[in-house]
């Protein structure tokens, strides 16, 4: 379809620009484009220049139309440029409004690809885009998303400080983040007190401070920020309630009580990775059962109806002791047999483990 329309509600363009032409298929539209201002500035001297010296063709994607993906074919003249000084005789007319200089998208397409991968990601944003007439590579979206500049921030009241890593294990900066908006606001290049006291200097307004248990961070905000708060986050915080339970888990192991394990019967032994809900008899059937790999004698077999208390004097050591002697004295009993890893060796070995640390401490006593 030709035309030559002036006026576009649908497409708007600049001042100057007309529609020349359309084309329309199922999936595109390609709109012809062309410049009917009679004269076109220089862009070093600024100086108008109506000689034309030639025309090319750009390409150019648009945001798209009803689903469809819409492309700006410009036609783009070239000019001779009437300053006899000036360095550049030859030069092309631009269109700052409607496209950079070399770029193949219009500045609305790319606000629009910038705002939408900021908002979920740049890898879901590849794959949602195209569904909505928008095709564009993670490369390129990459390149916007890494122009874009983002404003200092005016103000901040509560301020988080944690590591940040460029190399993994090689290289690591810091990380600012504003925890009432709950967005970053700076990257610092590395982890040192100086650079985090400087940056804290040059905001005042800062009330609380939450950073991790590192030593530089604590002090860089008592010089940089002596006004602030210092507390923990929330996940140190639960990392010293987890090593402390621990600690004193540890310390007062003999006094834990032993909790028996009971299990269903619709949980077939396989899954439950124990054989101490057998009895004996279906043991024995089992041993005596004809199979493609060699049993370990019955006798192993039989787990252990109970383990018995503690005796007071056992440290944890001791018991970690027996304990690991129990499992190598089981190892070693299947490797005499020439046991094999498949069927039923991985229960045999749980059980006659737990067998062999009872009688393990029981020796130790």
């Amino acid at each position: 379809m030709d035309c030559l329309d002036t006026t576009s509600p649908f497409l708007p363009l600049p001042e100057g620009l007309v529609i020349a032409s359309l084309s329309a298929t199922e999936s595109q539209l390609m709109v012809h484009v062309a410049c009917r201002s009679p004269t076109a500035c220089c862009p070093l001297c600024q100086l108008p220049s109506d000689r034309i010296h030639g025309r090319y063709g750009r390409t150019v994607a648009d945001l798209p139309c009803a689903g469809r993906r819409v492309v700006l074919a410009l036609t783009v003249r070239k000019f001779v440029c009437r300053t006899p000084t000036c360095p550049r005789q030859i030069f092309t007319e631009r269109f700052p409004d409607l496209v950079l200089s070399y770029a193949r998208l219009t500045n609305r397409l790319r606000d629009a690809l910038v705002a939408l991968g900021l908002a979920p990601s740049a890898e879901v944003c590849t794959r949602l885009a195209p569904k909505l007439g928008m095709q564009v590579s993670a490369p390129t979206l990459l390149r916007r998303l890494r122009s874009v500049s983002c404003p200092p921030p005016t103000s901040v009241r509560i301020l988080g400080i944690d590591d940040w890593s460029w190399k993994k294990g090689q290289i690591y900066g810091t990380l600012l983040v504003d925890l009432e908006l709950r967005r970053p606001i700076e990257i610092l290049p590395d982890r040192r007190e100086e650079t985090i006291e400087v940056w804290l200097l040059t905001h005042p307004e800062v009330e609380v401070v939450s950073r991790d248990r590192g030593g530089e961070y604590a002090a860089a905000a008592r010089k940089g920020a002596p006004q602030a708060q210092q507390v923990a986050d929330k996940f140190h915080l639960l990392l010293n309630l987890r090593e402390k339970l621990k600690e004193l888990m540890a310390r007062k192991q003999k006094l834990l009580p032993h909790v028996e394990t009971n299990t269903s019967d619709a949980i077939p032994d396989k899954a439950r990775g124990a054989l101490s809900a057998r009895s004996p008899s279906s043991v024995s059937e089992a041993v005596e059962r004809p199979k493609s790999f060699r049993h370990m004698s019955p006798q192993l077999r039989v787990a252990s109806s109970g383990s018995a208390p503690t005796p007071p004097e056992e440290t944890p050591s001791q018991i970690n002791r027996s304990n690991r002697y129990a499992r190598y004295e089981a190892v070693r009993t299947l490797h005499q047999q020439a046991f094999s890893e498949a069927g039923d060796c991985s229960q045999t070995l749980a059980v006659s483990s737990d067998s062999a640390a009872v009688s393990g401490r029981r020796d130790l006593s």
